[in-house]
């Protein structure tokens, strides 16, 4: 007998570790939950690197806005 270890997922077991069985064998699954900690939204994990990385002040306040003239140096646009 061996034991797997998941996360069930969107309707899913996704092992955590490489299973070693033959395509299309059928297991039996006996469930243990085990809470863990819910994982942050996308949206906060990406509020979290924003954090990590503070605006630099060098950077032109118009960068986003002339992206093209910034790399490629195309005329400002209006």
């Amino acid at each position: 007998m061996q034991t797997l270890h998941a996360i069930y997922e969107n309707g899913i077991f996704r092992p955590i570790e490489p299973v070693h069985l033959p395509d299309t064998c059928e297991v039996e699954i006996k469930v243990q939950s085990r809470r863990t900690a819910p994982q942050p939204s996308t949206l906060a994990r990406l509020a979290e690197i924003g954090r990590r990385f503070p605006t630099n002040p060098e950077l032109p306040e118009d960068l986003a806005a002339q992206h093209d003239h910034y790399l490629y140096g195309l005329p400002k646009q209006p």
